[in-house]
């Protein structure tokens, strides 16, 4: 490799090694992986940058009992290798995967190998770590055990100034480094090339750590959790391994924030010493053979709810139908959310100015017993915000029962509402039934089109409210109650009431608190509410990484009248999700019935805001990792890149 390549470069930098051999503190001052790792060549490993004769090559037999040693890594890790290779083909990387030492175990290309490249190590049984190439992609990650990329004249040793190397660690379940995937070209590639890259890389290496973790545990059952939208929190979702007693062997990721415990002290304990998990039966999807479960749960000590699947080999029955460590932390009862989440007040809420005012009223009143009136359009989320309500308050550990008035048939409404004795009438159950209202004990009681419930039923139920107590179908004797109350309507009650058709002093007991839920094209927040559900269908679907919106099709989405509102959407998001083939949402795939020459004069006058919703803080907050932001804006990281460049933000230096 010709040593006059960036020789100007090199001995800037290299006045910052005379620096670091002076015992200055530049490297702390610097907070730089690159620095800090030009330190240790010299105060630790001794180097010297005009003394290195090349790269040091295993011999045969070296590499084969290193190879051995992580056969099932490399065979796990060559799909994800071959797809970042596919990415990168155009521009002539070379790509690596070496043990926690720094030697290269395999290595890819899509041309045939340079000899240049072999000469300076870029091969099978090279030797990168540290001590051996001073700083370099491989040994600096493993060293650091960040992802970071070494450019030409970064590099320690005058032999590798022609390449870019960019590398990150791969760990496994216990936070150890176990190997290293690099990237490296021998271009002189643009800063923004190199952030693009380095972001592949960090992406490919989580998916090794994945696939790795399940290959490993794939006679195990797996509980896998996610935290759906709450993008101010960093990190990815957990995956426990499972031993027949339902206790955790192996767990990955997870680990950060109020998310899980420490590792170390949740391996061999109940899962319910730290988690409680309310299980809805089935699969979200019966292609997903594998998925036995799926549950909300949450992690005690913390207030949000996060989402659970249990992933289960075949032929091996499930330790946690039988295991009292996975006990529901609600009564069995309770039902499942129609749509499969449980969001929280603040997720559902987003930034609408309408939707904060009714938050800080929640937030305010929630548990001072005031009944709660929610009127709004079909399809606006009304259950969703009464669900929010109850998981806000302090009986959120009791049962929600929801019953959608206008869905039950009129004569069976009231025996579904109050239960029966045994004997009632003919086909009744021979035990009887406990009503559903006497169900909502301990809880929240969330009527649904309350509008449509007949009048004589009207009757019964403000006599429930007003007497806190609940008769049975058939019996004398009442069964006291005592729950929090949500009612909803589409419909204007004061004007049913004026034609007779609801009762006034019921209206009075529901509508304690009275709120509007607006319609979904008259929140100010259409943009990110759009991109909320479109990652709620995706987690749905089970995608792992769901292609974002083009700047086009989000504007083709807030520009629609939405009469069906979030019904609408979500049907519409999961239709463009089902039909996308990359990894960004084009408007040709959106559904043909919506309006795809729909303009919106807001979006003309504001587009960032729209195109670009707080693109500058999002960036900021994931540390300009472009896949982490991309993946909290939900859109690709094309898309991000557009937005960087036409809103004119630069990277920190």
């Amino acid at each position: 490799m010709p040593e006059q390549v960036g020789s100007r470069e090199y001995v800037h930098t290299k006045k910052i090694l005379e620096e670091v051999a002076r015992g200055s503190d530049l490297a702390e001052k610097a907070d730089n992986l690159v620095v800090s790792s030009w330190k240790r060549c010299v105060t630790q490993y001794k180097l010297d940058p005009n003394r290195h004769s090349g790269p040091a090559i295993l011999t045969q037999p070296e590499l084969r009992t290193a190879s051995d040693a992580l056969d099932m890594l490399t065979h796990v890790a060559k799909p994800d290798i071959v797809r970042l290779m596919k990415r990168l083909a155009p521009a002539n990387y070379v790509l690596m995967l070496s043990d926690a030492h720094g030697v290269a175990l395999d290595v890819m290309s899509s041309t045939p190998a340079d000899r240049a490249l072999r000469r300076v190590g870029v091969c099978a049984g090279a030797a990168w770590g540290e001590e051996n190439a001073g700083t370099n992609g491989i040994g600096t990650s493993i060293a650091s055990g960040c992802g970071v990329t070494v450019h030409r004249s970064q590099h320690f040793f005058p032999t590798y100034l022609g390449l870019t190397c960019t590398a990150a660690p791969v760990f496994d379940a216990a936070g150890n480094v176990i190997a290293a995937l690099d990237a490296s070209a021998v271009a002189d590639l643009p800063e923004e090339m190199q952030s693009f890259v380095l972001d592949l890389v960090l992406e490919t290496t989580r998916r090794i750590e994945r696939n790795y973790f399940l290959k490993r545990n794939q006679n195990r059952h797996i509980l896998r959790i996610e935290w759906g939208l709450d993008a101010a929190m960093e990190g990815d979702g957990a995956l426990i391994a499972l031993d027949d007693n339902a206790a955790p062997v192996e767990i990955l990721g997870g680990a950060k924030s109020d998310r899980l415990p420490e590792r170390t002290s949740l391996i061999g304990k109940p899962l319910s010493g730290f988690l409680d998990i309310n299980w809805q039966d089935g699969s979200p999807q019966k292609d997903l053979d594998r998925v036995e479960r799926i549950g909300i749960a949450r992690v005690k000590g913390s207030d949000r709810p996060c989402f659970t699947s249990l992933i289960g080999p075949a032929g091996r029955t499930s330790p946690l139908r039988t295991s009292r460590a996975s006990a529901p932390a609600q009564p069995a009862r309770t039902p499942a959310p129609a749509n499969g989440n449980w969001l929280g007040l603040e997720t559902l809420t987003g930034s609408d100015p309408v939707m904060q005012e009714h938050l800080r009223t929640i937030r305010q009143l929630v548990d001072k017993r005031l009944p709660i009136l929610l009127h709004g359009e079909t399809g606006t989320g009304k259950e969703e915000f009464a669900r929010g309500i109850h998981l806000a308050g302090a009986r959120a550990s009791g049962p929600f029962i929801a019953i959608d008035c206008s869905s039950i048939p009129e004569s069976l409404i009231e025996s579904e509402l109050f239960g029966y004795e045994t004997g009632t009438f003919t086909g009744a159950r021979r035990d009887g039934r406990k009503g559903r209202i006497a169900e909502a004990n301990g809880g929240t009681l969330f009527l649904d089109e309350i509008g449509d419930m007949p009048l004589q039923l009207q009757t019964r139920l403000l006599r429930v409210l007003a007497q806190s107590e609940v008769v049975p179908l058939g019996s004398t004797k009442p069964t006291k109650v005592d729950f929090n109350v949500i009612c909803a309507s589409h419909q204007d009650l004061p004007k049913l009431i004026a034609e007779g058709r609801f009762r006034q002093d019921l209206y009075y007991r529901i509508a304690g608190i009275r709120l509007e839920l607006p319609p979904l094209r008259a929140r100010a927040d259409k943009a990110d509410v759009i991109l909320g559900a479109l990652a709620i269908e995706a987690e749905q679907m089970g995608l792992d990484n769901p292609p974002g919106l083009s700047a086009k099709a989000l504007e083709i989405l807030v520009a629609q009248p939405w009469p069906g509102n979030m019904r609408e959407l979500r049907l519409a998001v999961r239709y463009a999700l089902a039909c996308a083939d990359r990894d960004e949402i084009e408007h040709t795939r959106l559904p043909t019935w919506l309006d795809l020459n729909a303009s919106d004069a807001a979006i003309q006058a504001g587009a960032e805001e729209v195109i670009a919703p707080d693109v500058a803080d999002v960036l900021e907050r994931n540390g300009w990792c472009i896949s982490d932001a991309a993946n909290e804006l939900s859109v690709s990281r094309q898309t991000l890149y557009r937005w960087i460049k036409k809103l004119d933000i630069n990277r920190p230096t």
